[in-house]
């Protein structure tokens, strides 16, 4: 699917261990978001939410894992 200029493919996981969402940069250009599809529509909605701001912060150019995940929690 298209979301907000993003070419973006959600893979609803069974079996997450325990990590509710990540994301990943695709070779072709596109985003590939995890999400555990154990959790209720409701927090998927905010961990896609979620994950869409490391996409569209350019996160996947910083080094800094805890500057990443500071910024995207704001």
């Amino acid at each position: 699917m298209y979301y907000n200029g993003y070419n973006i493919n959600v893979i609803l996981l069974d079996d997450a261990n325990g990590v509710p969402g990540s994301v990943w940069h695709n070779t072709d250009d596109s985003y590939t978001i995890f999400i555990d599809a154990k959790l209720c529509a409701d927090h998927q909605q905010k961990i896609f939410k979620h994950e869409m701001k490391h996409i569209c912060g350019n996160d996947f150019e910083k080094a800094d894992v805890q500057e990443i995940e500071a910024e995207a929690h704001e």
